[in-house]
């Protein structure tokens, strides 16, 4: 009896845990980069396109939105620039998700007033606050992490103040932490003749793959 008791107690409380932990999920042509704070990664999410959250607490995701759209008898990917939107969690599914851009007017719409939908399954629209990350540094997308904390120390519209500090790059010279959170950018000296080529191998070396190749395409035009 004991055993059985156990059993099924064990069992109400898997069953609990499972009803209030929600998933959040983001259309096709939507991309996490960064989620509360932390740059995305595949140990954040499950894939590019989803994560789990089981708390009402605030939530922020920084997103980008890419498709191929139409333009005359062309076609060309459009890539936004990332989106910071901050919206109250729940204890149920959650879609992200952005229109269908299907031709160059429609993305150049959405360029000028992006607008991404955060949506319970069934519908139920949820209030969002979301603006642009603003981009800083050379090669902006290595500095995602500074420059979401740095956004969030900001008080701007969709910041986040205890996110401000949650995923700085360890390895950033010369950066120093005030009491508020925000990061203090330190002078950068780099000793030698080729300062400009070890400064072009730090900030490749902090890069993912992604911007690493568009970087190496766009050199190989120069």
């Amino acid at each position: 009896m004991k055993f059985r008791f156990a059993a099924l107690a064990a069992t109400a409380l898997f069953t609990s845990t499972v009803s209030f932990a929600g998933v959040v999920t983001g259309s096709s042509n939507v991309e996490f980069l960064a989620v509360d704070g932390q740059k995305a990664s595949q140990s954040l999410l499950k894939d590019t396109r989803s994560f789990n959250i089981n708390d009402t607490q605030t939530h922020q995701v920084v997103v980008r939105v890419s498709e191929v759209v139409r333009a005359g008898s062309d076609r060309n990917l459009f890539e936004s620039d990332p989106i910071v939107v901050t919206f109250q969690g729940l204890t149920e599914d959650i879609v992200i998700s952005a229109p269908r851009l299907e031709t160059e007017r429609d993305a150049d719409k959405f360029k000028r007033s992006p607008t991404i939908s955060v949506k319970t399954a069934t519908g139920t629209e949820i209030s969002t606050k979301q603006e642009y990350l603003k981009q800083e540094g050379f090669l902006p997308g290595a500095n995602l992490a500074e420059n979401l904390s740095n956004y969030n120390a900001s008080g701007a519209k969709a910041s986040v103040p205890a996110f401000a500090s949650a995923s700085l790059p360890a390895t950033m010279p010369n950066a120093t932490i005030a009491a508020s959170g925000k990061v203090q950018k330190g002078k950068v000296t780099v000793q030698g003749e080729n300062a400009a080529e070890q400064m072009l191998q730090y900030w490749f070396q902090q890069a993912d793959k992604e911007t690493r190749q568009r970087f190496l395409k766009w050199a190989e035009k120069q």
